[in-house]
């Protein structure tokens, strides 16, 4: 039995394995998205997989049409539409804890504090309101000791079906 390093969030452990292959070097977590410059999935989901004692709420938000701008424009032009969506989410969450793409064209916002859900809600009706590209967003609330990533999930399915 071999054992492999391994570091998540900046906490160094070890877990055993069993392998004849030579161990591999840590994968690299970048800071940023490289199309976005949001947060990359992994810190966002570290955040969420933490525990937590303060309120807090999430926004969801996704690019309106950007499969029939892949489509009919190309990628560059689907890129250039997320990195502007980007920089809306930026611009109306400036109190968030975090803003990073979850996958594809949603992306997310996590706020903490006792204004947590105020200000989810109010970025969502900024997002929502008319601007390039169109964004649809939603908000809720994380009561301490629920799943965060069932209310993502929630907030998901409501944003389809809207």
């Amino acid at each position: 039995m071999g054992e492999h390093r391994l570091c998540k969030a900046g906490v160094e452990g070890s877990i055993p394995f069993v392998s004849t292959l030579p161990p591999t070097p840590a994968v690299m977590i970048p800071e940023r998205d490289h199309v976005t410059g949001l947060a990359p999935r992994r810190h966002l989901e570290d955040l969420l997989e933490a525990p937590w004692r303060d309120p807090a709420a999430l926004l969801i938000a996704d690019v309106v049409a950007l499969k029939q701008v892949n489509e009919t424009a190309g990628f560059r032009a689907g890129d250039d539409r997320l990195r502007h969506a980007a920089d809306r989410l930026r611009t109306a969450a400036p109190s968030a804890t975090i803003t990073a793409r979850l996958g594809g064209d949603e992306m997310v916002a996590l706020f903490t504090g006792a204004t947590a859900l105020a200000d989810a809600e109010s970025a969502a009706t900024r997002l929502r309101s008319a601007g390039e590209p169109a964004l649809r967003a939603a908000a809720a609330a994380v009561v301490p000791g629920a799943d965060p990533w069932a209310v993502l999930e929630r907030l998901y399915a409501s944003l389809r079906r809207s």
